[in-house]
């Protein structure tokens, strides 16, 4: 059963900053496409940076933020409180 993770980051002036700076870790790590994981939407609200990612499973989701979870401190992002998970329902992509 595929999963939706909603992550909700604290309110930061810097937010695109520390994401594009987390994304290139990631990159230059080879864990920017983590096994399972289908998507990953990120966008800023004020200066609050949001990510939804659609993962496989759960199992999935936990074996890839054993990698992304390290990133997400050291690039100064600060996840503001538990994420919010569901199963997925439908994605509507164009044709």
């Amino acid at each position: 059963m595929a999963i939706a993770v909603h992550i909700e980051n604290t309110p930061n002036t810097d937010a695109r900053t520390a994401y594009e700076a987390g994304w290139q870790e990631l990159n230059e790590r080879g864990a920017r496409d983590p096994v399972g994981r289908q998507s990953h939407t990120a966008w800023i609200v004020g200066d609050v940076l949001h990510v939804l990612d659609v993962w496989d499973s759960q199992e999935h989701l936990d074996a890839g933020m054993q990698i992304i979870g390290p990133v997400i401190e050291q690039s100064g992002m600060a996840i503001a409180g538990p994420p919010k998970i569901g199963e997925v329902l439908q994605i509507i992509t164009p044709r």
